[in-house]
């Protein structure tokens, strides 16, 4: 019988911490030579329906497996008291093809997330960083926070939302859960950035939330909410006054709107604007932009949903034979 990994097993299978270990794992061998990890694509569908269906798929050669993932995305679902994200990851092995097990993908996209944005965050944020801005108090928020806080010793926390009530219960939730940090709310998602070592922006946005005018010389930026190649979270100059880092060249440059749209309004590629990927920094342990300006371009992959079905299903197999 083919298993099926909800939201409560993932979560006892694999910490977060954890997750970022198997993330630096997976990037010091994430070459071309060894992934296969095709664009996502996507169906949006017709007014009045406000969402989207996408498909992930990923191959892993040294492990010998490959899996996909089908993905809703409708925004407005908190409205309801719903995830945005919800969906499905399906784990094979690619000696027959057959299916290995089942995975919650909305689960897995939330841990893994953020564990790629910490992981990036370790190799270029400050070493003493103690600040952190998050813009955006959904999921993402909780997850990033948490995994932040795991490469750095965060002290203080600047928070940014567009909805008050929303912002009022994460601090409320986040105060109780870290005691040992402060935090305080922001009346916009500049003050939030410019109060901050380490950003992140986690929204819905369509348009840029902060611009360079009064970032820190040194901030580290993982602009993860803009997927979508019309959408960016991030001004025009805060890409090119940083070192910008991608999870994936191709993807990055085909997908990724704050890229995009700053080489359209420059008259330049995408590729022009793009310092390393995650796998450059991870493979060869580079920690040289600590305390240089730099941007983590994240996109999330089909391959890190992959590395992370693997290693809770291998888990869940110990743990069946113990």
């Amino acid at each position: 019988m083919v298993h099926y990994f909800d939201q409560h097993k993932i979560q006892e299978l694999i910490s977060m911490k954890e997750c970022i270990e198997v993330m630096r794992a997976l990037f010091r061998i994430a070459s071309d030579e060894n992934i296969l990890n095709p664009l996502r694509s996507k169906m949006e569908l017709p007014e009045p329906a406000n969402g989207i269906m996408g498909l992930m798929p990923a191959y892993f050669k040294p492990y010998n497996i490959m899996g996909v993932k089908i993905l809703s995305i409708f925004p407005d679902n908190h409205k309801k008291g719903l995830s945005s994200h919800q969906g499905i990851f399906h784990l094979f092995e690619t000696e027959t093809g057959q299916l290995l097990a089942n995975f919650d993908a909305d689960s897995m996209t939330e841990m893994r997330t953020a564990a790629v944005s910490a992981l990036v965050t370790d190799y270029t944020a400050i070493p003493n960083a103690e600040s952190l801005g998050i813009l955006g108090t959904g999921t993402q928020a909780y997850s990033h926070l948490h995994a932040i806080t795991l490469v750095r010793e965060i002290k203080s926390v600047f928070v940014y939302g567009r909805n008050q009530e929303n912002l009022n219960n994460f601090i409320q939730k986040v105060t109780g859960l870290y005691p040992s940090i402060t935090f305080k709310k922001c009346g916009s998602a500049q003050e939030a950035a410019n109060a901050s070592d380490i950003v992140c922006t986690i929204t819905g946005a369509k348009m840029p939330l902060i611009s360079q005018k009064g970032l820190r010389s040194h901030v580290h930026i993982n602009a993860v909410g803009a997927w979508d190649p019309k959408n960016r979270e991030l001004a025009t100059d805060i890409i090119l006054n940083s070192a910008v880092i991608v999870d994936n060249y191709y993807a990055a440059e085909q997908q990724k709107g704050e890229l995009i749209i700053a080489a359209n309004e420059m008259e330049k590629t995408p590729k022009e604007l793009i310092e390393k990927s995650v796998f450059d920094l991870v493979s060869q342990n580079n920690r040289s932009y600590q305390n240089k300006a730099t941007v983590f371009a994240s996109l999330g992959l089909a391959i890190e949903d992959l590395a992370f079905a693997y290693d809770v299903f291998k888990k869940f197999k110990k743990e069946q034979t113990d």
